[in-house]
C-alpha cells in the first residue's frame, strides 16, 4: 500500500479520535476515584443552589442588596451531578429517556440534554484549554471570560509603574488590581530608592463608569488614559502607548465580566426564590388539603352516627322524645 493511500485513513482515524475524545470525556485525573470525590449527591446540588443567596443578610432593605460577587481567579472544575439525580435536563427541564441522553457540562457539572449540552470552547479558568462540552449558559460565559483570564488578568495582577497627574505634578505609582477585593489600587514609589510611600488608594471597580484614553501631556499625548469613579477621575500616563491599550482594555474587561458574574448571580438569586415560593406554595396547598379532607372525614362521622341513631330508634321504636328524655 502506497503512502498516498494511507493518508486519508490516518487523517479518518485522527477525526474519529478527536471527535470521541470530546463526546466522552472523562473526569479530572486529580481527583480520587472514589464516586463522592468526582460527583455530586443530590443534597450537594441542593446545597450548591442554596450558596447562590449572595446577598448582604445585613442590609437595610433587600431590594437594596447588591450580590457579594468576587472575581474568580484560576481553579478546580467543578465536580459531576450525579445521572441518578438528575431525572431532567438542569437548562431546559426535558426529561431523559432512550433517545434523550443525559450529557455533562465541564463548565458547572449538570447534566443537561443533548440539545442544550451541544456547545463547545475552551475554559481557561478551570485550565482546559481545549474545547470541550458545554451547557449553552456556561458558553457564553466562557466567551466572555476565556480573554479576561488568558490576557487581560495576569497583566492586572502583575501591576504596572504608572504616572499619576496630580494637581500640580505627575508621580510615579505602583497599580495593580485586587482581584479578592475586586479594587485597582495604587501606592506611590520612589523609583530610585524602589521604597513605597503615603496611603494607599483604591478605586473600586463596581463604581467606575467608563475607561478611556486620553492626551493628558502634551510631550506624550498617546500614553495618557483616564479611569472615571463616580464623581472623581483618575489621570495616569502608561510606560508606552502598547501598554496604555492593554490597560484600557484590561479594565473594561474586567469591569464587563464582573458586571455579567453580578446580574448571572441576581437571575440565580430569583430563580432559586422563586423556586422556593413554589415549594411553599406547594406546602401550603398540601396542608389545606389536608385540613379538607380532615374537616370532610368528621362531618361524614358525625352524619354516619347520626344515621346509625336513627336506625336504631326505628328499630326499637323509640320516639326521639323519649330518647331525649
Amino acid at each position: 500500500m502506497t503512502s498516498e493511500a494511507k493518508e486519508p485513513r490516518v487523517g479518518a482515524a485522527a477525526g474519529l479520535c478527536a471527535m470521541v475524545s470530546w463526546c466522552f470525556q472523562a473526569p479530572q485525573p486529580d481527583v480520587t476515584s472514589d464516586d463522592d470525590a468526582v460527583y455530586m449527591t443530590r443534597q450537594q446540588q441542593q446545597l450548591s443552589q442554596r450558596s447562590l443567596s449572595l446577598f448582604r443578610s445585613d442590609s437595610a432593605s433587600s431590594s437594596a442588596a447588591e450580590p457579594q460577587v468576587e472575581l474568580a481567579g484560576y481553579q478546580e472544575p467543578p465536580r459531576w451531578v450525579k445521572d441518578t439525580v438528575a431525572d431532567v435536563c438542569a437548562v431546559c427541564d426535558g426529561g431523559f429517556d432512550l433517545f434523550n441522553r443525559r450529557h455533562h457540562c465541564r463548565g458547572c457539572g449538570r447534566v443537561c440534554c443533548a440539545k442544550c449540552a451541544s456547545q463547545s470552547d475552551r475554559v481557561v479558568k478551570f485550565g482546559f484549554l481545549t474545547p470541550v462540552r458545554l451547557c449553552t449558559p456556561c458558553a457564553a460565559q466562557a466567551a466572555r471570560e476565556n480573554e479576561f483570564y488568558e490576557t487581560h488578568l495576569p497583566l492586572l495582577e502583575a501591576g504596572e509603574v504608572l504616572n499619576k497627574h496630580g494637581l500640580l505634578r505627575k508621580r510615579a505609582v505602583q497599580f495593580r488590581f485586587i482581584r479578592s477585593k475586586s479594587i485597582l489600587q495604587y501606592q506611590r514609589i520612589d523609583m530610585e530608592l524602589r521604597q513605597f510611600h503615603g496611603d494607599i488608594k483604591a478605586i473600586s471597580l463596581d463604581m467606575i463608569t467608563s475607561v478611556r484614553e486620553a492626551a493628558l501631556d502634551k510631550e506624550n499625548p498617546s500614553l495618557g488614559f483616564v479611569i472615571v469613579a463616580g464623581d472623581e477621575e483618575h489621570r495616569f500616563d502608561a510606560p508606552t502607548a502598547l501598554k496604555r491599550t492593554q490597560w484600557v482594555q484590561a479594565i473594561r474587561c474586567a469591569r464587563d465580566v464582573r458586571n455579567a458574574l453580578i446580574a448571572s448571580e441576581r437571575e440565580k438569586r430569583a430563580r432559586l426564590l422563586a423556586q422556593e415560593n413554589d415549594e411553599i406554595k406547594k406546602m401550603a396547598d398540601t396542608m389545606r388539603r389536608l385540613e379538607d379532607r380532615k374537616a370532610s372525614f368528621h362531618e361524614d362521622r358525625l352524619r354516619k352516627r347520626a344515621e346509625r341513631r336513627e336506625s336504631l330508634r326505628a328499630k326499637y321504636s323509640v320516639s326521639s322524645a323519649t330518647s331525649a328524655s
